[in-house]
């Protein structure tokens, strides 16, 4: 009798556990079925990184006093420990899916899902780590904080639009580049032989020669350094043209991805045409 007892209190609390474990996923995930829009956790967590950014630009301001102990310091002391809840919930929710149980689950949901689970960890860990043993973080390690603006992706099906987009072009976009590179290289190459004696300064070198380059390719144009010779003038001209093309090309090379995932997203599903 008592077996039976302790058997059934076993079940109750693997009842109750999934149970709670469900609840937690419901509130974190964003997009379900069941569900139209966000839920209330979802749109507190959206609230802290806006909140927590516009902190972050605040603290850059030296007329604000961001002194340890004060008021700022404790609302982002406040924000760290919200994203270290949500880090640790979120891994307490993946146990819902039979994939993710246990520790090797976690681990296979650690791979599968790493992208997202890195910009989470970061956009807590460090800093909270340093605050944690006394240490006052650098400036370079609170721009992590930066990390939580990408967190949005989560919650707007448009991000995961273009995420998904660059992952389908990903080769042809290192192939632009390496266009781009070759060119700014040859560019470089030219306006140094055609300008090296008559500008020292601003093209007596290769790498001197290499910010015109990439100020010309990309079209900006600063009008700081600028061929004064005859053929310098002429080749300048060939490589503004080419760089038109040069940054008009992962243009274009993003614009045929994000429009065939459009594609695929509005196309019917099997089951909804043979339904």
């Amino acid at each position: 009798m008592g077996i039976v007892s302790t058997e059934i209190g076993e079940n109750c609390d693997m009842a109750a556990g999934t149970s709670l474990r469900r609840s937690v996923y419901h509130q974190l995930e964003a997009e379900r079925p069941d569900r139209k829009g966000l839920s209330l956790t979802n749109w507190t967590i959206l609230f802290l990184i806006l909140f927590s950014l516009a902190l972050y630009t605040a603290e850059t301001e030296r007329e604000i006093q961001f002194e340890e102990g004060g008021i700022f310091w404790f609302l982002n002391v406040f924000v760290l420990l919200s994203f270290g809840a949500e880090f640790v919930l979120r891994l307490f929710a993946v146990g819902v899916d039979e994939r993710f149980q246990g520790w090797s689950g976690l681990s296979k949901y650690a791979r599968s899902n790493w992208p997202m689970m890195a910009i989470d960890f970061l956009a807590f860990a460090p800093e909270l780590i340093l605050l944690a043993v006394g240490l006052s973080p650098p400036s370079l390690l609170r721009a992590l904080r930066v990390a939580r603006l990408f967190k949005i992706a989560r919650y707007f099906p448009a991000f995961k639009l273009v995420i998904n987009a660059l992952r389908s072009c990903v080769n042809e976009l290192l192939a632009a580049l390496a266009v781009a590179v070759v060119l700014w290289y040859v560019a470089s190459v030219l306006l140094y032989l055609a300008e090296g004696d008559a500008q020292p300064e601003g093209f007596g070198s290769i790498t001197r020669a290499m910010w015109w380059s990439v100020v010309t390719l990309t079209t900006v144009g600063y009008g700081d350094v600028y061929p004064v010779t005859a053929l310098g003038k002429v080749m300048a001209g060939f490589i503004a043209i080419l760089g038109i093309g040069a940054v008009a090309m992962p243009s274009g090379i993003l614009a045929g991805a994000f429009i065939e995932k459009l594609r695929e997203k509005s196309r019917p599903t099997s089951t909804d045409s043979t339904g």
